[in-house]
């Protein structure tokens, strides 16, 4: 299959670049002064087919070019918000291929520029400065698609199996709804629940620190987050989706999705009920189907709800309130098999494991940004979270030391409950002159976790035909809470027009207590009320730093920099209350920070980012009390552990040919870790916990990583109908760790590929690819147990729209696994498929489809990480039928719409950044 893809690429470039093509330039100038307009939006149309083969923005002196143009008559657009429209045709020939046009003049006169009306000329993809904008119209789903299936259509954006979104090699970790939050910080209750057709564009924006986007200066810190802006028809009126299905063993799957805009006003409820292993939302247990790659495993129950609430008022006082809650019951069967290498010793534990677990989560957001006058604003952010889970973890396993073998069972059940609060309060402050700006940040966070945990583990030891037993019988009462308060003031100042000077300071104070008193059972009184004084502590832990730093900006029109330096100080007291000892750190550091960005255009870009910043250990790598509660390790805390210092580099390139869909993007990221904490593991050769091994959290140096990724997509037919997509990434890891006191270095790499045709057509929607990846791991105290091992994993999903609105669908993937241990090499082929038939106008679908059609469905891992090899299996669902039926509401302005191309009409104009109207109809 890749070289198929690799030659039909090749065919297709010479067939490009074997047309003899021109090219037209000129400059776009205002009537009023004749001055030149930079980022004027321009567009180029075929008058042979109508077809749209170009879109571009004027350069800082307000010139312009169109390249690869065939011979043929066209006619170029011209627009600028305020400004009227201008058109003008050239002919392109053999004899003429290069023209240069007189000027193009923008009069005044403030048109709309959503009464122009070209269809089918909006551009694609259009770059505006930091942000990526998709035109959602360009990109065909099928019918009751969510906002996820779009995102899978994007050149330059992933979406795993566990709904995970990846876009130019970076998470996404928010998504917005024109511009405002949607149920906080979970980006899976957007991409997994609202409708795809509510949509008319998605952006994916580097956006900047809530400082330098009050400031205006670009302090290097982004996040990439998506903005989904919503068609104009949608913001007055209800639209959503409900689905009810039933199916063979019990299966169902309930889910709605309601939407009420007016305007500002917005209102959304959400709601799901399954036991198929849907989780539209983040932050709990299990999701996907399984498979080499699927989520955790096992099987899920969920039930889900909530409601996201926003509003912008007169004053400019925007609010934001959410709340959800979800209950996920999660059964999974595991079998794994784990190579722990210490040393010249190589230990083998096979353990059988059946968990249960029972998870309630509740989430409470809250926002309220309002100006307190003109130059004065004031946010507040308060969250709230409650979780409750009770879990019962029963396995079998046994431990292999060569000279002497350990089986044994255990019964874990685990009951804990973990509220939490964090409050987040901005004072932003500008002055008269442009640029001076003072703001003022409070950040509080209080976490607690109280859990209760019964362990019956009862074991034998065989050695010389000589078998000892032992049962262990405890209660662990664990109790943790932390408290952080963070205050951040940050003062700018314009040196020029151009360069600014930055102060900061920040004061960080964290307060951590774990109390774990472990009781043994009493036969007598058959309670547990024995003190194990052995495995019983009360700790603390205090931090409080102190950052003072400077930094220049500078921002010109084609690059912008940032070079700061900060002085850290660091106090930490470790108080083990119990053994009536303090342990004492003053740490200093200096974290120096630098971004350099370079736009070559308004399409390419690239960016160096370099950042020094320091961990601090966790409590529990702190305190030292043993954990007797895994069956084949023993942790223990280190109070003398120091904080790591990372230094990481970032370099990112990307370019678009706009209009003719073409991009490329390329990330690097190099981090290199002094005082990285590790592990250093030893076995127990005495005593009660004999046969397991000792973990004991050290600093260590020589520790780097990185990583590559990058995505080329090529167009394969015209206006945009079929897209070849090709991403390939590495990642490379040195770590260093201890064995049995032997210094271990653990190399670990792995690369990907990926090879994707990706549709956007009216009846057919089709995807096919192939994905592979080799991992290879290297042990220096063990080199006969280094390890590699590959997956392959081609895949197609096509489905068809026949008359009478009836649609086909298949999918299938396969899965191939090589490498691994015995017993975990797979090979399967995943196939679902669905028939499903429109009612009511096409507002209601009717659909029965099939989950793994060949019952062949498997779930394998491998993991090789410092000095362990992994391997593991569980369960996961596999073959059922099911029927359904979705109901669209779609109730826009007091009248009910349908839903599709027949309530699109001639849609409308588009906004400054492309300037064209449109109105694409789409399924």
């Amino acid at each position: 299959m890749k070289r198929i893809f690799t030659l039909l690429l090749i065919l297709s470039s010479f067939y490009v670049y074997a047309q003899k093509t021109g090219s037209v330039s000129g400059r776009v100038i205002q009537s009023k002064d004749k001055k030149p307009i930079d980022y004027a939006s321009l567009a180029v149309k075929n008058l042979t087919d109508s077809s749209m083969v170009g879109a571009v923005s004027t350069t800082e002196d307000g010139k312009f070019v169109f390249k690869n143009l065939k011979p043929g008559t066209y006619r170029l657009y011209a627009a600028f918000l305020g400004l009227k429209n201008a058109t003008k045709d050239f002919t392109i020939t053999v004899d003429k291929a290069d023209i240069t046009l007189a000027d193009i003049v923008l009069e005044g006169g403030a048109i709309d520029l959503q009464t122009v009306d070209i269809k089918a000329e909006i551009p694609p993809i259009v770059v505006k400065k930091d942000t990526l904008e998709f035109n959602a119209s360009s990109f065909k789903v099928v019918e009751n698609a969510v906002v996820e299936d779009l995102l899978k259509k994007l050149p330059g954006v992933e979406v795993d199996k566990a709904g995970t979104v990846k876009a130019q090699g970076e998470t996404i970790t928010k998504v917005k709804v024109d511009g405002k939050e949607f149920f906080g910080n979970d980006p899976l209750l957007a991409t997994k629940n609202l409708p795809a057709d509510m949509i008319d564009k998605i952006q994916i924006i580097d956006e900047l620190s809530d400082q330098a986007q009050f400031t205006g200066i670009d302090d290097g810190s982004r996040t990439k987050i998506i903005n989904i802006t919503t068609r104009k028809e949608k913001k007055n009126g209800y639209f959503g989706n409900s689905t009810g299905g039933y199916g063979s063993n019990d299966r169902y799957d309930v889910n709605a999705n309601i939407n009420h805009f007016n305007q500002d006003k917005r209102l959304s409820v959400i709601a799901q009920f399954n036991n198929v292993n849907k989780q539209n939302f983040g932050g709990g247990l299990g999701g996907g189907n399984g498979g080499s790659n699927g989520g955790r495993g096992g099987i899920t129950d969920t039930k889900a709800g909530g409601f996201n609430f926003s509003d912008m008022y007169a004053d400019q006082t925007e609010i934001n309130f959410s709340y959800f809650v979800n209950k996920s019951d999660n059964l999974i069967l595991r079998n794994s098999v784990t190579q722990n290498l210490l040393g010249n010793v190589t230990t083998v534990f096979n353990n059988n494991q059946t968990n249960t677990s029972d998870r309630l989560n509740h989430r409470l957001n809250f926002m309220v940004d309002t100006k307190l006058d003109s130059l004065t604003s004031l946010r507040i952010q308060p969250n709230l979270s409650y979780t409750n889970n009770e879990s019962v973890n029963n396995s079998i396993y046994t431990r292999d030391f060569g000279t002497y073998n350990t089986s044994g069972s255990q019964r874990l059940t685990n009951h804990n409950t973990a509220p939490s609060i964090s409050n987040n309060i901005l004072l932003r402050k500008k002055f008269m002159r442009r640029g001076r700006t003072l703001s003022l940040n409070f950040n509080t966070n209080i976490n607690n976790n109280d859990a209760d945990n019964y362990n019956y583990n009862p074991e034998t030891r065989e050695k010389d035909n000589v078998k000892t037993e032992k049962i262990i019988n405890q209660l662990n009462d664990q109790e943790s809470e932390s408290i952080s308060q963070n205050t951040r003031l940050v003062y700018t100042e314009p040196l020029d027009k151009t360069l600014s000077l930055e102060f900061n300071y920040q004061n960080g104070y964290n307060h951590n207590t774990s109390d774990r008193f472990t009781y043994d059972f009493n036969p007598v009184t058959l309670n547990y009320d024995l003190l194990n004084d052995s495995l019983s502590n009360v700790y603390e832990n205090t931090i409080l730093t102190n950052t003072a730093g400077f930094s220049f900006n500078k921002m010109a029109k084609k690059y912008n920099w940032n070079v700061g330096m900060a002085v850290q100080n660091t106090d930490r007291k470790n108080n083990n209350i119990t053994r009536g000892f303090i342990l004492k750190q003053n740490v200093f550091n200096y974290t120096p920070s630098a971004m350099f960005r370079y736009n070559f255009s308004n399409n390419k870009r690239l960016v160096f980012n370099y950042r020094g910043s320091t961990n601090q250990p966790t409590i529990q790598q702190l305190q030292p009390i043993p954990n007797n509660t895994n069956t084949q390790s023993i942790p223990l805390g280190n109070p003398d552990l120091k904080p790591e210092f990372n230094n990481t580099l970032r370099i990112a390139y990307n370019t678009f040919t706009v209009g003719k869909n073409r991009s490329l993007f390329v990330n690097v990221n190099l981090t290199q870790t002094s005082n990285k904490i590790a592990n250093s593991s030893s076995l127990i050769e005495k005593g009660v916990n004999q046969g397991k091994f000792a973990v004991l959290p050290v600093n260590v140096n020589g520790v780097y990583s990185g990583s590559l990724s990058s995505s080329l997509s090529l167009p394969i037919m015209a206006e945009n109908k079929l897209n070849f997509h090709i991403n390939i990434g590495g990642n490379y890891d040195r770590d260093v760790n201890f064995t049995n006191t032997l210094k271990n270095i653990t190399n670990s790499w792995s690369i990907s590929n990926g090879y994707r045709l990706v549709s956007n057509l009216d009846k057919l929607d089709l995807t096919a690819g192939v994905n592979g990846s080799i991992n290879r791991a290297t042990y220096s105290v063990q080199p006969n147990s280094n390890t590699r091992y590959y997956t392959f994993s081609p895949n197609i999903s096509i489905s068809y729209m026949f008359p009478g609105d009836i649609r086909w669908s298949v999918d299938a993937d396969y899965n191939q696994n090589t490498g691994r241990g015995e017993n975990f090499d797979t090979h399967f082929t995943l196939v679902n498929s669905y028939l499903s038939k429109q009612f009511f106008k096409n507002r209601g679908t009717f659909k029965a489809a099939v989950n793994d059609l060949l019952n062949e469905n498997q779930g394998v891992s491998r993991t090789a990480n410092n000095n362990t090899i992994r391997d593991e299996s569980y369960n996961v669902l596999r073959r059922y039928f099911m029927f359904s039926f979705t109901y669209s509401l779609n109730r826009m302005g007091g009248k009910n719409r349908i839903r599709g191309g027949e309530e699109g009409g001639r849609g409308r104009g588009g906004n400054a950044g492309s300037g064209f109207g449109g109105g694409r109809q789409r399924n």
